[in-house]
């Protein structure tokens, strides 16, 4: 055998040799556990050192999103918020497009029923429901974003007070973004679109994107060193025996996750379309004084007004207050030590309660 053969046998050897070891070496880093399903179960091989040491992903081609202090995958440069009234009657559930939220305030209305309003931003959802009706307090709350207001109809103080505040009125009762779906009876199916919302916006002339103000956010996920919080139980309505509908808020704390999971009357709280578990980072509780007007049963829930209320977030909760001086002004939060509180980047649920009505901690 000539020189130039045994050369070039010996370099295939070499380069055999090396393409084995690599292979070799990406086997035996190579994960083949199960996914991770149970989100109460924290994995084994993952701990809460590893966590809470974890940096975020750098990404440098999208914009942090103001209502939630992490990236964007949506452009938002040309955008406004959507806000809208979605009913919690018992045979309203589920609520589609709450998993696409960034934020989502829960207050009582006629009843003990609590409704929830959900503001949009990061994602504009193809399929949003059902819509029902706006009260005063919860205009207060949704100027704040000067959003696309979204409700069908409303009490007549509500009404008003839209029209007087400028918010930019998309009302069932008068608008063809909405319709009836037949899964549900009315009036708890009465459904819309970010599509159609904006398309009517624009045909009414609103303008289609705002600065858009919300609370600070940490840039990295932070301990607030407060109070053990695992689980929490917010009661507007208590169960009984003649009445199977009981309204109670609960959360459970998933450390792995760094995230509350959300349940209904005890069952898991679940998105209408994508069937996924609600959750959050952050719960904010608002004490409210909150007294019935007249025998239908509508409240006045004073939000424009000082008060006391609690921050929940990785596990633990300390006490805050909160200060809004009109209903054209920002609901500011304050910490123990009266500096602006800041919020850890992620969802963030809103429980507005009763004055003297204390949920139930673990």
């Amino acid at each position: 055998m000539n020189r130039k053969a045994i050369l070039g046998i010996a370099f295939f050897s070499i380069i055999v040799l090396v393409v084995a070891m690599t292979l070799s070496g990406r086997n035996e880093n190579v994960d083949i556990t199960e996914p991770h399903t149970d989100p109460f179960e924290i994995p084994e091989t993952l701990t809460n050192e590893a966590i809470q040491t974890t940096e975020p992903i750098a990404n440098t081609t999208g914009a942090i999103n103001p209502l939630t202090g992490n990236i964007s995958s949506a452009d938002l440069t040309d955008r406004r918020p959507i806000v809208v009234m979605l009913d919690n009657q018992f045979y309203a559930r589920p609520q589609a497009a709450l998993s696409e939220a960034d934020i989502i305030y829960e207050i009582l209305a006629e009843g003990l029923i609590t409704r929830y309003m959900a503001v949009f931003y990061g994602n504009y959802p193809d399929h949003i429901g059902p819509v029902r009706s706006s009260r005063p307090y919860f205009v207060e709350k949704a100027f704040e974003f000067d959003p696309y207001y979204v409700h069908v109809g409303g009490s007549m103080q509500a009404l008003s007070d839209i029209k007087k505040l400028g918010l930019a009125d998309i009302d069932g009762l008068s608008s063809g973004a909405f319709w009836r779906e037949k899964h549900k009876s009315a009036p708890h199916n009465m459904y819309t679109s970010s599509e159609v919302i904006v398309k009517d916006g624009n045909r009414l002339g609103y303008k289609t994107s705002v600065d858009v103000n919300f609370l600070a956010f940490n840039e990295k996920f932070e301990d607030i060193d407060g109070k053990i919080a695992t689980e929490i139980t917010f009661v507007y309505k208590e169960p009984v025996q003649s009445d199977k509908i009981g309204y109670f808020t609960s959360y459970k704390y998933n450390d792995a996750e760094k995230r509350y999971y959300r349940y209904t009357n005890g069952e898991p709280h679940l998105d209408e379309d994508s069937k996924e578990h609600l959750s959050c980072t952050n719960i904010l509780v608002q004490y409210a004084k909150t007294i019935v007007l007249d025998n239908e049963g509508r409240l006045d829930v004073d939000l424009v007004t000082t008060g006391d209320g609690k921050y929940y977030t990785g596990g633990e909760w300390i006490d805050v207050t909160w200060k809004k001086t009109s209903a054209t002004d920002m609901t500011h939060f304050f910490d123990e030590n009266g500096q602006s509180l800041k919020l850890n980047p992620g969802v963030t649920w809103f429980q507005i309660v009763k004055l003297g009505n204390i949920e139930k901690i673990k």
